[in-house]
């Protein structure tokens, strides 16, 4: 039986005008071109973004963070750093980014009869590299680690779930839940890669200590390498954390053709994964939200997050993948898979 699910679409998302960046406007005119023409598109439920308050993006930035990335727009165009740039808008847009993660989160904890299971947020700027003090690697604000606070203070959770599967660490989200045990953070990523973190060591500290798991994954890591993943580690964490909302920080860079990165992830291997992920918050009796991280190939892209919609609802469509690598490499996943396990038996039972 197909779950609800649905989308949250920011209109303004191209005032954040990146120019030929790899992270511009046409992304997500490009997604919601193929869902519009598809059959799907009826099924989907449609909110849209509003924009956050100061105070919500103050739960997990500092105030000097926020500044800078409002007077950077206000001298727009400029970079605020060597892989991040703003227009005069990306203020206001960003605050919106982070406001398209709340309304997620308000609509799947609503309890209403036919609320949504599951949104995916299709949002831009992302925002899982963002820490409390620095914008940084395409994100402005940390989309993820505002929803997360929000749903914390909004409702009273204390237990919630940031799954991350952009090929990326997401030090951002790490970053500002470092400490934090209301919440627990999992980042499934490249080896190494840009930003340089995550190694299988990075635990959390204080109270937060145990309460972040990395899943360091070798390049050319594909579709049995982050199922196993998600299997053997993942799945594990999230049943003993028992969260009471699930988000994840869905990025396709990990797609075999995304220009990015060297992972090799296919169609239906991001399919599997958001089924997965879907499984788990019905078996629980959760929400999720989903909040567009990264994915640069304009051709792949609409794919992947079709197919994305079609795990979290539970329904069927085209998975076929052009790029799709024939066989797995001899990357050393299977010695990683187990050091990675030795790391998190200290604090969960793998």
């Amino acid at each position: 039986m197909s779950r609800n699910t649905g989308l949250v679409l920011l209109a303004d998302q191209a005032l954040h005008d990146t120019g030929a960046h790899p992270e511009n406007g046409r992304r997500i005119p490009s997604v919601l071109d193929r869902l519009q023409r598809s059959d799907d598109w009826g099924r989907l439920q449609i909110f849209e973004a509003r924009e956050a308050a100061v105070e919500d993006i103050s739960r997990a930035h500092s105030a000097g963070e926020i500044e800078v990335v409002r007077s950077s727009a206000a001298m727009g165009p400029t970079w605020i750093d060597g892989d991040t740039p703003v227009s005069q808008a990306s203020y206001h847009v960003a605050l919106k980014a982070a406001g398209g993660a709340m309304e997620a989160v308000d609509a799947v904890m609503s309890g209403k009869t036919g609320s949504p299971d599951s949104l995916f947020a299709l949002i831009r700027p992302p925002g899982h590299h963002a820490t409390r003090e620095r914008a940084m690697g395409f994100c402005l604000f940390n989309n993820a680690a505002v929803a997360a606070r929000y749903a914390a203070e909004q409702y009273g959770l204390e237990r919630v779930a940031v799954l991350d599967w952009d090929v990326h660490h997401g030090n951002g989200t790490q970053d500002i839940l470092w400490s934090d045990p209301r919440a627990l953070f999992i980042s499934m990523h490249q080896w190494p890669l840009y930003p340089g973190t995550g190694w299988l060591d990075e635990v959390g500290a204080g109270e937060g200590e145990g309460f972040t798991v990395n899943l360091p994954m070798p390049p050319s890591s594909g579709d049995r390498e982050h199922l196993e993943a998600m299997e053997q580690v993942v799945e594990p964490v999230l049943e003993a954390y028992d969260p009471q909302l699930l988000i994840v920080s869905a990025g396709q860079d990990a797609h075999a053709a995304d220009q990015l990165a060297n992972q090799m992830i296919t169609t239906t291997g991001y399919n599997r994964l958001a089924k997965m992920t879907a499984d788990f918050a019905a078996r629980n009796g959760i929400g999720m939200v989903a909040l567009h991280e990264g994915g640069y190939n304009l051709d792949t892209l609409p794919l992947l997050d079709h197919a994305i919609l079609s795990g979290f609802g539970d329904f069927e469509t085209d998975l076929t993948d052009p790029y799709a690598p024939e066989g797995s490499a001899d990357n050393g996943w299977p010695e990683r898979l187990e050091e990675i396990k030795r790391a998190q038996k200290a604090y969960w039972r793998l």
